[in-house]
């Protein structure tokens, strides 16, 4: 959109009233479309995610429809709903932060020309609701997860998105990355399996405890350890759990 309108459009091109931009955002999501199934059906993609407002029923639908004749493929959508005041104010203040359109703007002026795109989709949006598109595979998460809908979930890969859909948060904080301590696989130099800890490995997990006491003491501080769920992996962080640390395994 940016490469054929620019950067520096206001509201006034998500009117729906304004019939030229209208047709011009209609050829930019047809556009995208046609470069999501190209990606779908060449060897290197198995998975699209459209990024578009799709604010109607019928646009929806008319998607699915295009998606399953053309490719063969499942379709899941995703809502994301905002009603808190100061999290609506947050991701004006990201726009302002982020994204192009608002770089040469005041914050003032992001606040004001970003409240009145929001009304012009608020005008025409018609929510996700099983009422009308039971047979639709979607999700509707409402301020970042303080409430998740699901309809049509099924399968590996779906439940795995909704389950990451509910663990989102726009807080700021950091983020710790590290092996596990070597196993005894390591030492004989083989890949795979499901070893224990070498001795070196219990040190590193021993270190390692230590590590996150120090920058983490409890009860001040709330920390959350994600592992796999290898032999390895847990052996690295059950000093961390025996001090009643959530852990969580991830499969």
């Amino acid at each position: 959109r940016r490469r054929i309108v620019g950067a520096t459009v206001n509201h006034a091109f998500w009117d729906p009233h304004n019939t030229e931009s209208a047709t011009v955002r209609y050829d930019i999501a047809r556009q995208c479309l046609e470069d999501s199934i190209t990606a779908l059906e060449s060897d290197t993609c198995d998975c699209v995610i459209f990024d578009a407002t799709n604010a109607t029923r019928n646009r929806r639908r008319s998607l699915r429809d295009t998606l399953l004749t053309r490719f063969q493929c499942e379709v899941m959508y995703i809502e994301s709903v905002l009603n808190e005041p100061d999290m609506i104010a947050s991701s004006i203040n990201d726009m302002k932060l982020n994204s192009a359109d608002y770089a040469e703007r005041t914050l003032e002026e992001t606040a004001e020309d970003y409240r009145s795109r929001i009304e012009h989709y608020q005008s025409v949006y018609e929510t996700m609701e099983t009422e009308h598109e039971s047979d639709l595979v979607f999700l509707k998460v409402v301020d970042v997860g303080r409430q998740i809908f699901a309809n049509q979930v099924y399968g590996y890969l779906q439940s795995r998105i909704m389950f990451l859909m509910a663990n989102l948060n726009l807080k700021p904080r950091p983020i710790w990355l590290s092996r596990h301590g070597e196993s005894m696989f390591n030492t004989q130099k083989r890949i795979g399996g499901d070893a224990p800890l070498s001795p070196l490995g219990q040190q590193y997990a021993m270190q390692l405890d230590r590590f996150i006491d120090a920058y983490y003491p409890m009860p001040t501080t709330e920390l959350a350890v994600w592992t796999s769920t290898m032999l390895r992996t847990h052996m690295t962080v059950e000093r961390i759990a025996a001090r009643g640390r959530t852990v969580v395994k991830w499969k």
